[in-house]
C-alpha cells in the first residue's frame, strides 16, 4: 500500500508566531495524521495525510508521527516559531525527541479543548474508513458493550466500550471524547460509542466467520438500536438528526461483512459489559471537563483498563 497523498489547504506566511494542533489515529490498514494551523486572524488551516500500515500498531503509528513531524517543520521554515499542541501522551513522548534539534519548535504544556482541535479531529475521521474485515475460522463470538455519557446540558460525550469474550474476559476497552452540536443530545454520543467500538473490533480483533460465532454489539440506548434497526431494512427514518443518520449508516456500512446483532441491555442494572462501558464513557467524559492532563488521563484510563481485564 503506498502513501495516500496528503489534502491540504494554503498555509499562513512568515509572519508572527503560530499554533499547530497535531493528531494521529492509528488503524489496520494505515495511520492517519492530521495538523492545524492557526493564523493571525484566527482562521484554521488543515493538513492530512496517511502512511501505510507496518509489522505493529506501534510501528505505524510511529511512522505517522514522522510524517506529521515533516509537516510541521515545514511550517517552521516559514514561521517565528511554532507552539505544538499534542493531545496523545505517547506521541507527545515521540515528539519531544525530535524538537530537541529544531530551536523554533515549542512542545505545548497543556493541551487544547477547543473547535479547533476538533475540526482536525473530525478531518481525519471524514477520511474514508477502511471496512476491510479480518474473519477468521477459529475465531468465536465476541460482545462488544458500548456506553455514552453526556452531562445535563453539557455538549462533550465521553465514550466507552469493551470488547469481550462470550465468557465474560476482557479483551480490550476504550474511551474517547466527542464534542455533540447540540446540548445534550446523548443519541448522538451512543451512535459515537457504537462506531468507534466497531472501529476498535475491525482493527484490534479477528471475527468469526458466519455460523462459527457472531459479533454482538451491546447498548442500553434503545434510540440508538432502532435507527440502526430502520435503516438497515431500507426505511426511511424520522425524527433522527442528519447527523444521526449518517452515523447510523456509517456503522451498517462498516460492519456489512459481520454477522454482527445489535443488541439492547438494561443499563445500570448489573450487566458487567454495560457498568464497564459506563466507566470509561464518565471517566474520559469528566477527565476532560476538568480539564485533566493528557499524561493524568491516560494513567487514569489504564489503571481503569488492568482492573477490567484482571475482573
Amino acid at each position: 500500500m503506498s502513501a495516500a497523498p496528503e489534502a491540504t489547504t494554503p498555509l499562513p506566511t512568515a509572519g508572527a508566531p503560530t499554533d499547530v494542533i497535531l493528531h494521529v489515529r492509528v488503524l489496520e490498514n494505515s495511520g492517519r495524521w492530521g495538523i492545524g494551523v492557526l493564523d493571525d486572524d484566527g482562521g484554521l488551516h488543515i493538513r492530512t495525510g496517511e502512511v501505510p500500515a507496518q509489522e505493529s500498531f506501534g510501528a505505524t503509528r510511529t511512522e505517522a508521527v514522522l510524517a506529521a513531524f515533516s509537516a510541521v517543520l515545514e511550517i517552521a521554515t516559514k514561521h517565528q516559531y511554532v507552539m505544538l499542541d499534542v493531545s496523545n501522551i505517547l506521541v507527545r513522548k515521540a515528539i519531544a525527541g525530535m524538537i530537541d534539534c529544531v530551536p523554533n519548535v515549542l512542545l505545548s504544556e497543556t493541551t487544547a479543548v477547543c473547535g479547533h482541535r476538533t475540526a482536525v479531529v473530525k478531518a481525519l475521521e471524514e477520511m474514508a474508513v477502511s471496512t476491510e474485515v479480518r474473519l477468521n475460522p477459529n475465531a468465536r463470538s465476541v460482545v462488544v458493550s458500548t456506553d455514552a455519557s453526556i452531562a445535563n446540558g453539557g455538549q462533550v460525550a465521553g465514550l466507552g466500550w469493551v470488547v469481550a469474550a462470550e465468557d465474560g474476559t476482557v479483551l480490550s476497552c476504550g474511551q474517547k471524547t466527542a464534542d455533540v452540536a447540540r446540548p445534550g443530545d446523548i443519541l448522538t454520543g451512543e451512535l459515537l460509542a457504537i462506531r468507534w467500538a466497531v472501529q476498535s473490533l475491525i482493527s484490534r480483533h479477528p471475527v468469526p466467520v458466519a455460523g462459527q460465532g457472531t459479533v454482538v454489539v451491546q447498548s442500553d440506548s434503545k434510540a440508538a438500536l432502532r435507527v440502526l434497526r430502520i435503516i438497515g431494512v431500507g426505511r426511511r427514518p424520522s425524527s433522527f438528526t442528519a447527523e444521526q443518520i449518517k452515523l447510523a449508516k456509517r456503522i451498517l456500512e462498516e460492519t456489512r461483512h459481520m454477522p454482527i446483532v445489535f443488541r439492547w441491555v438494561k443499563g445500570h442494572r448489573g450487566d458487567e459489559g454495560n457498568e464497564a462501558a459506563d466507566r470509561l464513557a464518565v471517566l474520559a467524559r469528566r477527565n476532560r471537563e476538568f480539564g485533566v492532563t493528557a499524561e493524568v488521563g491516560t494513567r487514569m484510563f489504564r489503571y481503569l483498563r488492568d482492573e477490567l481485564v484482571a475482573a
